[in-house]
């Protein structure tokens, strides 16, 4: 009976990845040095070798004084573009266009059976609460959210700027901004940012977000199964610097990008690389701060990784390889940018996070409760997620808040406050071993106890346990290296007051006032939706590391 049920258990484990190619075949993203003729020299070259332009971005490439564009060919594979790319004299980068994912952590849901739970640790532990007697944020202030989209919710809607939100998911491959609607949030994980960062404060509804008041707009790059390439991150990005050009007034606090890929190209070969260049070109213009979520792959962060990816035996999804590293959080030389960990409410490191110097700061990551998308499961609109996904926007939420009440701060004095105010007492080792070990441990023993509880005697049960753990413990010891070595981060977690006095303390600083308040905690999660005067219950789930 053991090795019948263990034969079922490796054949689900180990079923086929949806994603089977780390980048889009038969596409590069390129820069051209600007030739004589521009756009009809770079479509001769493009035709020379079978290809054509698909997409240039034309903001990136005004700011920077190069070509950046996206190039498919039909018959030729990316390798051989890229051969064929990389000699010309008129080519300063090309590389593949890379698949990107969501950088949340797991996606296992239980529904909690206690409805006063405290929803709003995360926003406690980075005390946002004591700025809001000074500040709850101001609709002057925009955040840009590259995701998934923002569903309309009603704990989010007052606070999302619509005209400005648009979608950039593609349909065959093929770029159609008419496909799907901004808020066509099918995963959730966008949403859940979203509520982080700005969900309704005082209102009675739900929960309150680190902004009671803000302008989101959602740019939605993330399709339906949560991925994207890097072109759709480059359109993000280039649509952030128009809005940035043709509105010098505006006050874009950050964008928050809880998103990712690993990548074979060491940081200091990156900086030759389009995926950085575009970054690079909206940097530069030193308008908003750039917040990435540091990966869920419990590895040291800023070095090559020094061995493959343990956990696919379990995830059935490489997360990552030897010898790669992760991006867009592990871009270097960039001035407004912040690298995000996680933290859970007893201070310690997320499993899951990847950490280490090159790390910038902590924010809470594990268990935190928002604003979900019933488009998932057709009733879900409050949910508990984990992930560096979720630390991000706590950050992002972070210098939108501290922007509300100093708003000629530049990205770089918002980005100073935030680390130097980090709480460098409360920055955990590491011990990815053993969480990680206890974690698909766990995960399997729920399986098996779901799927073939009635088939198995205790005495089998504990024979299988006792195997789970033993395999277990050997597919993750290369981790063991990292056990207890390592901080999660430089500077240590996210404290919001802190950063607040530090503005404060600049001269001719410019605090705006604000009534006091508090985190808004619902103990009934049945709403009066003003909107239609409807009644309606709404579920809420829990996602878990598990």
């Amino acid at each position: 009976m053991k090795k019948f049920v263990l034969a079922l258990l490796i054949v689900f484990l180990m079923s086929p990845s949806a994603m089977s190619s780390s980048y889009k075949e038969g596409e590069v993203l390129a820069v051209f040095r600007v030739p004589e003729g521009s756009s009809a020299r770079i479509s001769e070259i493009a035709g020379s070798i079978n290809a054509r332009v698909a997409e240039t971005y034309e903001t990136l490439s005004e700011l920077d004084g190069k070509i950046f564009v996206l190039i498919k060919s039909d018959s030729k594979t990316t390798e051989e573009l890229i051969n064929e790319l990389k000699n010309n004299p008129e080519v300063i980068s090309v590389s593949p266009n890379y698949h990107v994912k969501r950088q949340s952590e797991s996606s296992e849901v239980i529904t909690p059976n206690d409805p006063y739970f405290d929803s709003c640790w995360g926003i406690k532990k980075i005390r946002a609460p004591e700025v809001w007697p000074y500040t709850t944020g101001s609709h002057n202030i925009y955040v840009g959210v590259i995701d998934s989209g923002i569903y309309s919710h009603p704990d989010l809607l007052a606070n999302i700027s619509q005209d400005l939100s648009t979608n950039y998911t593609t349909v065959s491959g093929d770029y159609d901004k008419t496909f799907s609607r901004w808020d066509a949030d099918m995963g959730g994980h966008g949403t859940h940012v979203s509520g982080i960062i700005g969900a309704v404060g005082d209102n009675e509804l739900g929960i309150s977000g680190i902004n009671w008041d803000v302008s989101m707009f959602s740019i939605r790059v993330l399709d339906n199964s949560e991925y994207e390439t890097i072109s759709e991150e480059i359109r993000a990005i280039n649509y952030l610097a128009e809005l940035l050009k043709n509105n010098p007034d505006m006050k874009i606090a950050a964008v928050n990008m809880s998103l990712g890929a690993y990548l074979p190209i060491s940081p200091s070969e990156m900086q030759n690389n389009v995926y950085w260049m575009a970054f690079k070109a909206l940097d530069d213009m030193n308008r908003v701060l750039i917040v990435t979520a540091a990966g869920n792959a419990s590895v040291k962060f800023g070095s090559a990784i020094p061995f493959d990816d343990p956990a696919y035996a379990f995830k059935n999804m490489k997360e990552f390889s030897k010898g790669e590293y992760p991006y867009p959080a592990g871009f270097t030389g960039l001035k407004n940018f912040i690298t995000v960990a996680a933290i859970d409410s007893s201070d310690k490191a997320g499993v899951f996070s990847n950490f280490g110097d090159s790390v910038d700061i902590t924010a809470p990551g594990v268990d935190i409760l928002s604003t979900y998308s019933p488009l998932t499961d057709g009733s879900t609109m409050y949910q508990y997620l984990s992930g560096t996904s979720m630390a991000a926007p706590h950050v992002t939420g972070a210098a939108a808040l501290l922007m509300s009440a100093f708003p000629d701060s530049t990205p770089e004095q918002i980005k100073n406050a935030l680390l130097t105010g980090a709480n460098k007492n409360i920055n955990p080792l590491v011990y990815p071993y053993e969480g990680n070990v206890n974690r698909y441990i766990t995960r399997q023993i729920n399986y098996i106890d779901m799927n073939y509880g009635g088939l198995l005697t205790l005495e089998s049960r504990d024979m299988m346990i006792q195997e789970i753990t033993q395999n277990t413990r050997e597919i993750f010891s290369p981790y063991k290296q990292y056990d207890g070595k390592y901080k999660l981060s430089r500077n240590g977690l996210l404290d919001v007051k802190a950063a607040y006095d530090i503005l404060a303390s600049q001269p001719e600083a410019n605090v705006i006032q604000s009534s006091s308040g508090g985190c808004n905690i619902a103990y009934s999660f049945t709403f009066l939706i003003l909107a239609g005067v409807i009644l309606a219950e709404y579920s809420i789930k829990k996602k878990i590391n598990a």
